[in-house]
């Protein structure tokens, strides 16, 4: 019966995911095919094993008939039906604890958007000029890297292409569909892009080492699950100094230009702002990689 309810309580988990939309909290949308399977596979399996526990439980009945009906089987019916151990009652309490746990937390508990928290959390810092880094394991700041996930020849060619696509404009924006594609671009030719105009919004970070009229512009990207994300975006420049606390979201226009970022000792690009406006956090915060 346990097994019938740890079922059906994962089958209600994915369903709700789907149905709240905060699924896309935590996988690319692209991938929401394998976690639609998994509703129908989890509720075949919720129907097989509750079959499995009807005709258990009806085969126990017929036995527990036969043996009262013949009492020369009563101290065998006795010894098979031993009471189990206390050790074995709390292995077993604990381990459907630790399975029911996930599922009924995924409903009741409300889903945290990341923010300039996490960012503080995991330390604003270049994964590539850490020595000794996994970079398959390590977070990305600024630049959608996706040489990670592909391999560096493949990747090369992909931003070649996807370069193609913004070359000719000089007003880019960048939207939620290729936001991280045209921060990949911008950051690999940063020099072709030095003086085009582009219009972005985001959450703000005062990061370390920044000039009081400079912030950071980000949004949280997904590029196949909640494990690879990163924190992607630009430096932005104002005309004059400005306080502007963490976590404020801004879409923003200006003229790209580079400089070198100590903190990172390396050069990035930096959007000189022309035009700022406050604005509300969209309704899906994040950003997805829909192409590779």
């Amino acid at each position: 019966m346990f097994r019938v309810v740890i079922l059906l309580l994962f089958t209600n988990l994915f369903f709700y995911l789907h149905l709240s939309g905060n699924i896309s909290k935590y996988i690319n949308m692209k991938y929401s095919f394998l976690s639609y399977s998994m509703i129908y596979a989890l509720f075949f399996l919720t129907i097989v094993e509750g079959i499995r526990w009807y005709l258990k439980e009806k085969k126990s009945e017929k036995q527990l008939e036969c043996v009262e009906c013949h009492h020369d089987h009563a101290h065998e019916h006795d010894h098979d039906h031993k009471k189990p151990s206390f050790g074995k009652k709390l292995k077993r309490t604990v381990s459907y604890t630790m399975i029911i746990l996930p599922a009924l937390t995924g409903v009741f508990l409300p889903v945290a958007t990341l923010d300039s928290q996490l960012v503080n959390a995991k330390g604003f810092s270049f994964p590539t000029l850490e020595d000794g880094a996994d970079r398959y394991g390590m977070h990305q700041i600024l630049n959608p890297d996706m040489s990670k996930f592909m391999g560096q020849d493949a990747f090369t060619e992909l931003v070649k292409k996807e370069f193609k696509s913004y070359k000719g404009n000089d007003h880019i924006t960048l939207t939620d569909e290729d936001y991280l594609k045209g921060l990949e671009v911008i950051y690999n030719y940063s020099g072709e892009f030095v003086g085009k105009t582009v219009t972005m919004k985001g959450f703000s970070y005062n990061g370390p080492g920044l000039n009081g009229n400079q912030i950071f512009l980000f949004r949280f990207g997904i590029i196949h699950c909640i494990a690879d994300s990163g924190v992607f975006g630009m430096m932005i420049q104002f005309p004059e100094n400005v306080h502007i606390p963490n976590d404020q979201w801004y879409e923003v226009t200006g003229t790209v230009d580079t400089m070198y970022y100590q903190p990172f000792k390396m050069k990035i690009p930096i959007l000189k702002v022309t035009d700022y406006k406050i604005i509300e956090q969209p309704k899906d915060a994040y950003v997805y990689r829909n192409s590779f």
